[in-house]
Parts: C-alpha cells; sequence; structure tokens
C-alpha cells in the first residue's frame, strides 16, 4: 500500500511541478522496515523507507519528503560533508532544502521547518538561543559554519544536537571499512556528476514550461558551478537548448519494478561547433589545454555532437564527434601555424551545419572577427589572450 502511495506522489508531482518531479523521478524507491525507522536515501540515490512511518504520513507530506530527499543528492551533500561534523552538516543541509520546498508552497513534517525563511534554535525550557536568518539566501556549508560558531559556546553545547533529533529523514554515509578510500571517492564523483547532469536536465525541462521553481535559479549557480568558470556558461548554454520531455511511448524501465506505468524521458541531441584555433601564437600548452577542456565537453554530455573545426586563416579540418566519443576527440590530428582568422568558421557553418546551436572557440582572441553575431558563441580565451574589449560579440570566459 504504501509503496504505491509514494508512485502515487511522484506521479501527482509530474503533473503539479515538472522540476521536482524529474529529480524524484531518478531516485530508486527500495522498503527497508528493519533498519529505516522513517525515511533516507544514500548517495546513490536509493530512497529507504518504513512503511509504518510512510502510512502515518498525509499525501502532501509525503511528497515533500520524497522531494526533500532528492535535493540532497542534487546539492552534492553526500560529497560536500567531507572533514565536517556529520550531524550538524546534516542539519544545515536539511534546513536549506526544507527552505526551498517551503518557498515552493510544499507542506512538510514536523521538524527543522523554517518561517519566513529563518528557524529558532531552542533550550529545553523554549528559549531561544539563537536564529539562522535568510535560509534561502545561503548554502548548506554557509549554515553549517554559523552552526558550528553557536556550538563552539560553552554554555550552547548541546543544543544543535538536540534539535536535530526532531529531523524526519536519515543520511546514509559509507560505513569505514566499507568503500572508503579511492574507491568511494571514485563513486562519489560518478554520483556526483551523474546528479548534476539530472539537475540540468530538470532545469530546462521546466524551463520550457515556464514553471522553474522559486529559488532555483541560485541553486544553479551553486550546483553547476566549476573551478573553470568557463564551464559554468557552457553548461547554461547546453541545457537551455536541450529539449527534454516525458513520454509514454516507451515505458520507464521502472514501470516493471513498480507495476505501474511511468513515462520515460526523452532526451534530443543538440548540434554544437568545437572551434580549435592552430595558428603561429598557439603553442603545444595551449592545444594540449583545449584538448582536455574538449573530452570534458564529451564526458559531461553525451546528447551533444560535435563538429570541430581545426581553423588557423582557413579551415584545416573537420572532425565528427557523436555521443561524447572521447576517443575520437584524443586521436585528432591538428594542423595549422599560419595566420589567424574566424571568418571560415562562420562561413562554413552558415553553409554546411545550419542546425549549429552555438559556437565554442578556443583561441587566444588574436584573429579577424566575422561582421556580426550570427550564431551564439562563446569565446574560451587563454591564459596569454587579448582584451575583453578585442571581443566583439559573444561570451568571454577564460582558462585557468
Amino acid at each position: 500500500m504504501e509503496h504505491e502511495q509514494i508512485v502515487r506522489a511522484k506521479v501527482h508531482l509530474q503533473r503539479e511541478n515538472p522540476f521536482f518531479s524529474y529529480l524524484v523521478m531518478n531516485l530508486k524507491i527500495v522498503k527497508d522496515n528493519e533498519n529505516c525507522e522513517s525515511c533516507s536515501v544514500d548517495g546513490k540515490g536509493n530512497l529507504y523507507y518504513n512503511s509504518k512511518w510512510v502510512n502515518k504520513l498525509d499525501f502532501e507530506n509525503l511528497k515533500s519528503v520524497i522531494t526533500h530527499e532528492c535535493l540532497h543528492l542534487v546539492l552534492e551533500h553526500f560529497q560536500r560533508r567531507e572533514n565536517k561534523e556529520h550531524e550538524v552538516y546534516n542539519i544545515a543541509t536539511d534546513l536549506v532544502i526544507n527552505a526551498i520546498l517551503i518557498n515552493n508552497n510544499f507542506r512538510l513534517p514536523q521538524g527543522l521547518v523554517p518561517y519566513n525563511n529563518n528557524f529558532e534554535f531552542k533550550d529545553t525550557k523554549g528559549n531561544i538561543l539563537f536564529t539562522i536568518e535568510d535560509l534561502d539566501k545561503k548554502s548548506a556549508d554557509e549554515v553549517y559554519n554559523e552552526l558550528m560558531k553557536h556550538q563552539k559556546k560553552k554554555d550552547e553545547k548541546d543544543s544543535i544536537c538536540l534539535v536535530g533529533k526532531s529531523r524526519f529523514d536519515k543520511h546514509i554515509y559509507n560505513k569505514k571499512g566499507k568503500g572508503n578510500g579511492k574507491d568511494e571517492q571514485k563513486e562519489n564523483q560518478e554520483n556526483k556528476k551523474k546528479w548534476k547532469k539530472i539537475f540540468s536536465e530538470a532545469s530546462v525541462y521546466a524551463k520550457n514550461q515556464g514553471k522553474l521553481p522559486s529559488g532555483i535559479d541560485r541553486l544553479i549557480d551553486i550546483v553547476l558551478n566549476e573551478k573553470v568558470s568557463w564551464k559554468h556558461i557552457l553548461y547554461k548554454y547546453i541545457t537551455n537548448e536541450i529539449m527534454t520531455d516525458f513520454s509514454y511511448n516507451r515505458p520507464s524501465r521502472r514501470s516493471r519494478a513498480t507495476g505501474i506505468f511511468m513515462p520515460s524521458i526523452k532526451k534530443e541531441n543538440i548540434e554544437i561547433v568545437i572551434a580549435i584555433d592552430t595558428s603561429g601564437s598557439i603553442g603545444q600548452e595551449e592545444l594540449s589545454d583545449f584538448l582536455s577542456e574538449i573530452v570534458g565537453i564529451a564526458k559531461s554530455f553525451s546528447n551533444i555532437d560535435m563538429k570541430i573545426i581545426i581553423c588557423d586563416s582557413e579551415i584545416q579540418d573537420v572532425f565528427e564527434v557523436k555521443n561524447g566519443s572521447i576517443d575520437t576527440i584524443m586521436n585528432l590530428k591538428i594542423c595549422g601555424g599560419g595566420g589567424t582568422s574566424h571568418i571560415p568558421i562562420y562561413n562554413y557553418v552558415k553553409e554546411n551545419l545550419p542546425n549549429t546551436k552555438f559556437i565554442i572557440n578556443f583561441t587566444d582572441g588574436y584573429t579577424n572577427f566575422p561582421s556580426e553575431e550570427e550564431v551564439k558563441t562563446i569565446w574560451v580565451l587563454t591564459k596569454n589572450s587579448c582584451r575583453d574589449d578585442n571581443i566583439p560579440f559573444g561570451d568571454i570566459v577564460r582558462l585557468d
């Protein structure tokens, strides 16, 4: 009965909130009455539940709980917990997630539920010890730092742990001696990459329907921000172009497990052009950096078709990369060494690749430019590149 309720909650979310529904569809529901007192999630995306506890929830609370669990995965809380006091960090993550849900009209069970984006921590007598404010503007790490400052005060030593007992879920981390070290790090990174991709797709799906939830734009900056700043812009470009939808023509594989007909997720490939500047001013170090970043694109987005154009003052070669084929990229034969012009690239795209969504130019920027931006453009500039005001159009980013 309770399993059917969870599936029903997922279906209701699909109608009401496409963003959160997309996330929840990627949870694997696992019944575990013995080891789970209420509801819990692990870093792999397995959702465990106690049937007696679930049956006590009303339907609105149930939708909130499963959405809450998904946000732990999307916001990388399992990866970000390292070197932190786990109980305190768990409280910080729950506060941030619950603020998001409250601001999007979810109704939560009793526990760490903010009011007006604030949460008051009280002692056993009900006296306010301190307040965490503006939860809608803070990350879990920021809230954690605030909590730790209060936790270190002698007269408030046990206050956070006391309130933490009212949480309605549990976070399952790997136990010592099981999956630690390099294997755990690898698994964490794979899970992080998986849920980052799901988050990107959910954002696009909701945007296409004009139903992006409150506060999610800020989360896009947190979740998709990388050490190399240009990747953030790239994610936005690609996720804005990927067309995603639900389809009932081919049922989801989860339908077989649940016995309930669920839609599958359709993702259409998009075509982009990547232009590599091979003029005399580009050395081997720059070319190696270019290829490294292009491999990163292929790993992150399997549903893009790339045309890689090698060009100095004229086009030297054009390569096709489908389905994120890294071997194709690593075996590119790059030649050039002459002057520099990007005009041939845009002419080639106009004449031969009319479905191109945008162009990524890897260059130092010392080049001849087309008269106008006929295709959306990202200029990825080397360390020793031209000034920004030399670039007439497009987004300008620099490799670190």
